[in-house]
């Protein structure tokens, strides 16, 4: 008999730490895969540059293009059904990764309009944002929630990436 309780205890220790260990890796893989995810996007939206300020020697950034890249670049690198309009919210397709929609919470543009020289240290208490920056800037917010295949509720991951424009 006491053969038999050791055998059904370290089963379910055995059950209940593959639980664990399986919902961390999908978190691990939840926040790599939303921080490269988000670096592609906010590398593409900084391609959307206002030509007329660029032929003048500043970097401006044409903010409504940027969103259109970062939308589509989104939706190229990653499983995605619909796009809530202007909300930037995207819903992942049926057979995606992820459970929950990518919601990018905010999109933060530092250009030669806003900020008159570089370095410039930029704050932002709100995202935990506390650097030096050298040039123009891009900054995108985003969040998701880790997929859970077995018991739990998934963890919300947000993440900040930046893309700069380096100047001396």
């Amino acid at each position: 008999m006491s053969e038999a309780l050791r055998t059904i205890f370290l089963v379910m220790l055995f059950v209940g730490i593959m639980t664990i260990q399986m919902n961390m890796d999908a978190d691990k893989t939840t926040a790599r895969q939303l921080k490269n995810i988000l670096e592609l996007a906010t590398h593409d939206a900084a391609l959307a540059l206002d030509e007329s300020q660029l032929s003048e020697g500043r970097i401006v950034f044409d903010q409504v293009q940027a969103k259109e890249y970062l939308k589509e670049s989104i939706t190229h690198n990653m499983k995605v059904d619909n796009v809530l309009g202007d909300q930037e919210i995207y819903q992942p397709a049926d057979d995606s990764y992820y459970h929950d929609s990518l919601y990018i919470t905010d999109m933060i543009f530092l250009d030669d309009l806003n900020i008159s020289s570089f370095p410039y240290h930029y704050t932002n208490a709100s995202y935990g944002i506390d650097t030096i920056i050298n040039g123009p800037t891009i900054f995108v917010v985003g969040s998701i929630q880790s997929p859970r295949y077995f018991a739990g509720n998934g963890v919300l991951i947000e993440k900040t990436v930046m893309y700069e424009y380096f100047q001396y």
